[in-house]
């Protein structure tokens, strides 16, 4: 029996006995698989797969899978390629196990400095096991570093370039990097990354920050968005969020995640050190969030105009109920609370919002001197 299923036999009377991860998760989670959200990618981090107390990848799919998980990332490298330590690098095993449950799975690394090309011969391997996407983790070894940081991530950019010259993937697969969630308190170097990267993952962990950081979800991960563009970063932004010290709670991870988008990732599947506790708070975790048809938080306020597409590119359209080709004037706020746009909208009712970078926006429209407050997300 593994240790994650004994640690649910221990707790059989909270739970009435039903002692199997599996069958539990399936319990708390009938609702899962009722749409198919392409927007939806919502991950779990896996470290070391002895710890997690499943004695297969098979195992571990299916309870990831039942609770409603979208993406995994194995780590298959810390440092150089070593297929002795990090087997998990050439066993497509592991790729069947989770697309067999139509999972993606992405491949991650510990990096340093030095030993550039070695390093990034993980993601030639990678790709030809077939993994879907690779991130680089790359920390303190490479703080206020400028030419070891180029030197590494552009070491994996040529590679990623050499697997597209010989047709193992195309240009949409994903070379990531996650850091720090506080890059510029690290004289972290973002701007030279960024034309070698295709997207950032943030470590925004808000129970390793403090208690009082979880009060305030949506804050800090605009707070973390704004620091990495205003540190130069122009890819996309997907937070992970860690559960490691069992102090954040099922509530607090759902708005986290509907506040961080549907890329958004949980460090790191219990075991080892990290208590098995925490598939309690998974396992009501909203992972089949619909992050394409995201509606108005405020419910509240008659519906007198509709916010449409929401989420939105390049214009956002304002519907009035009589189709009116009134003007209407409006407030563009980030979650903050800083404006950002402000004007009339023309007779079409469209406002461009192409400057805005990714993220979560209240608008607010002055409509016969009352204030109409609805959310859109910029993506």
């Amino acid at each position: 029996m593994t240790a994650a299923i004994m640690w649910y036999k221990s707790q059989a009377t909270a739970i009435k006995a039903i002692v199997l991860i599996p069958i539990i998760i399936t319990i708390f989670s009938v609702h899962t698989h009722a749409q198919d959200d392409a927007c939806n990618h919502l991950g779990v981090w896996l470290w070391r797969m002895e710890q997690t107390g499943f004695d297969s990848y098979e195992n571990l799919a299916d309870s990831l899978d039942n609770i409603g998980v979208k993406r995994i990332y194995v780590k298959v490298a810390d440092g150089r390629l070593d297929t002795t330590a990090w087997p998990t690098i050439v066993n497509q095993d592991i790729i069947t196990a989770f697309h067999n449950r139509d999972m993606e799975v992405y491949a991650w690394s510990y990096n340093y400095p030095g030993n550039d090309e070695a390093q990034a011969q993980a993601l030639t391997t990678a790709i030809s096991t077939g993994y879907d996407g690779y991130v680089i983790d790359i920390e303190m070894e490479f703080d206020n570093e400028t030419v070891i940081l180029e030197n590494l991530v552009s070491a994996f950019y040529d590679q990623k370039n050499i697997a597209i010259a010989a047709g193992l993937i195309d240009s949409s697969f994903t070379l990531g990097v996650t850091t720090w969630g506080n890059p510029a308190d690290h004289n972290f170097g973002i701007d030279i990354m960024d034309p070698y990267v295709d997207a950032y993952f943030p470590q925004t962990y808000l129970e390793v920050w403090g208690e009082s950081y979880l009060d305030n979800p949506a804050y800090w991960v605009e707070v973390g968005n704004r620091e990495y563009r205003s540190l130069g970063a122009t890819k996309p932004i997907h937070h992970i969020i860690s559960t490691e010290y069992n102090i954040i709670n099922a509530d607090q991870l759902n708005a986290f995640i509907g506040y961080a988008g549907g890329q958004t990732s949980i460090w790191r599947i219990p075991g080892g050190a990290t208590t098995f506790a925490i598939w309690q708070d998974w396992v009501l975790v909203d992972w089949d969030m619909d992050f394409c048809e995201l509606t108005s938080v405020d419910d509240e306020v008659e519906n007198l105009m509709a916010l449409y597409p929401n989420p939105v590119s390049d214009r956002l359209h304002l519907l009035t109920p009589d189709n009116s080709s009134s003007s209407y004037q409006y407030q563009i706020v980030d979650l903050i609370g800083n404006v950002i746009l402000e004007g009339s909208t023309d007779t079409t009712r469209s406002i461009d919002v192409q400057s805005l970078i990714t993220g979560h926006y209240n608008i607010f429209i002055y409509d016969d001197d009352a204030r109409i407050n609805k959310r859109f997300v910029k993506f």
